[in-house]
């Protein structure tokens, strides 16, 4: 072979590298997205608002990617977008990021080493995860959907990072929708997310999967509509089974039809589990191996204060294992903690189970409704010392004040789709502002059916089977879900 072939091949294939990836200059430069157009041909292409980036683009630790515009984005199969600098999508409507073949998921997104990102406003679907590492960036207004595991494990997966992850609807996700690394200290703030049929995989995690926390930091969990389906993903799991330490509040969280609620496990755990609402968490309805509207397992250095949750139709109301000390309500002579759980309407098998203390410490459980005034009621739904003398004793009078009328399970509320006719028989019709995309899963899970639909026009069914089936409608303004009926 002579020195031109050879030079040839190696020209070509230093520059088919070129092409592979781009870096900022690392000078101190922000840019918007024509900006870098601009500068990476190669790696990136625009046609007005609408990019395709076609190559790993990497933002340098002393630059600003910054964009304020509406755009749409497609990304290249197994392209990873990485930020050591700083990453600013804050458009005045929408930003949109998608897969160029959506069979064809792109990597996602890793940040390291940057505290200042910002994504706001944004629709992100088809990607492998946001990969966070010692970054503490804010994720707010987002839709986070249909990520595989391609980049992490997490669709937002953590390590030694603490973000601010506000008002997001994160759904129909390979894995979690937050998992930390069991040994990363990481402490987010949750608050006001949708969180909804996450573990499609259908594998043994819940939607939120939080290990050691920040020292001093605690991990916030706080006013998030937490929805299951698959009957292996429970809600929240906080767990220190690695090693370190953890201090968390979990509060005012709807958490309904999961695997089970809300499980701290481990040791050094200091917990507040405070006014959550936890219903119905009994989808895979094997009471040896899961249903507790809460369940702790772990040492006696695993404590929490357990006040004002509603816990019903779980297969266990509250369960307590290993060596756990968890505080339900403490109030003579001095006032700890105020109690004012109502537990009611929990069993497995035929036999209610509002407490099972499966421990041989003794723990306070004072002030709280456990479904009747009558002592020996009360008394027949908590299982401890009197029901096996190797248990601790649960102290559970007084109960907490008489209240009148008859309670009512609290209606948790999701955005709700209306469709006519429901029931149907050959078409429907979507009551929507906007097009969008409708898709239509069968009772286990499985997309059967997904079109794109317009206001008014009907839409054929005719090929479905008669039965029950659950709908999720998504545009660029919103997400619905809804439930159809085909007769």
């Amino acid at each position: 072979m002579n020195r031109k072939i050879i030079f040839s091949i190696i020209f070509v294939a230093i520059s088919c590298w070129l092409h592979a990836q781009y870096t900022t200059p690392g000078t101190g430069v922000t840019w918007n997205l024509n900006d870098l157009v601009a500068n990476a041909p190669g790696a990136i292409t625009n046609n007005g608002d609408q990019y395709n980036i076609l190559a790993n683009i990497t933002i340098a630790s002393t630059d600003t990617l910054r964009q304020t515009q509406d755009a749409y984005l497609q990304v290249k199969e197994a392209v990873l977008i990485t930020v050591n600098g700083v990453l600013e999508l804050i458009p005045e409507n929408l930003i949109t990021i998608t897969a160029m073949d959506t069979t064809q998921h792109f990597s996602g997104f890793r940040f390291e080493d940057t505290d200042y990102s910002y994504l706001e406003k944004c629709l992100i679907e088809f990607g492998g995860g946001i990969k966070l590492v010692n970054s503490d960036i804010r994720i707010e207004d987002c839709t986070l959907r249909k990520f595989d595991k391609s980049n992490c494990t997490g669709t937002i997966d953590l390590f030694e990072s603490s973000p601010e992850i506000l008002d997001c609807d994160i759904y129909l996700n390979q894995g979690p929708a937050v998992l930390s690394a069991a040994n990363g200290e990481s402490s987010p703030f949750i608050k006001g997310c949708w969180i909804y049929r996450n573990n499609t995989e259908n594998t043994n995690m819940p939607q939120i999967n939080l290990g050691t926390s920040e020292p001093e930091v605690d991990i916030i969990i706080r006013d998030n509509l937490i929805e299951g389906f698959y009957d292996k993903a429970g809600g929240i799991a906080v767990t220190t089974l690695a090693g370190g330490y953890l201090s968390c509040v979990i509060d005012s969280n709807t958490i309904v039809n999961n695997r089970y609620g809300i499980t701290v496990y481990g040791f050094d755990i200091n917990s507040v589990i405070s006014n959550n609402i936890l219903a119905d968490n009994n989808i895979e309805n094997i009471p040896f191996q899961g249903g507790s509207g809460i369940n702790f397992w772990g040492g006696t250095s695993n404590v929490s204060m357990v006040f004002g949750n509603e816990i019903y139709g779980n297969l266990w109301g509250i369960t307590n294992t290993g060596d756990a000390m968890p505080n339900l309500g403490q109030v003579e002579p001095d006032t700890i903690n105020p109690g004012k759980n109502i537990i009611y309407d929990n069993g497995n098998l035929g036999t209610v189970y509002a407490l099972y203390n499966n421990t041989p410490n003794n723990i306070f459980a004072e002030n709280n409704y456990w479904g009747s005034y009558d002592p020996d009621s009360v008394e027949a739904v908590i299982f401890h010392y009197p029901d096996d003398e190797s248990l601790g004793f649960v102290d559970y009078i007084p109960f907490k004040d008489y209240m009148t009328g008859v309670i009512e399970k609290p209606q948790y509320k999701a955005p709700s789709l209306s469709i006519f006719p429901n029931p149907a028989i050959s078409s429907i019709t979507i009551n929507v502002e906007n097009k969008g995309t409708i898709c239509i899963y069968n009772l286990a899970g499985v997309k059967i059916l997904e079109e794109e639909v317009s206001p008014g026009i009907p839409m054929d069914i005719s090929k479905l089977i008669n039965g029950v089936y659950f709908t999720l409608f998504s545009n660029d303004v919103v997400t619905l879900t809804g439930k159809l009926i085909k007769e």
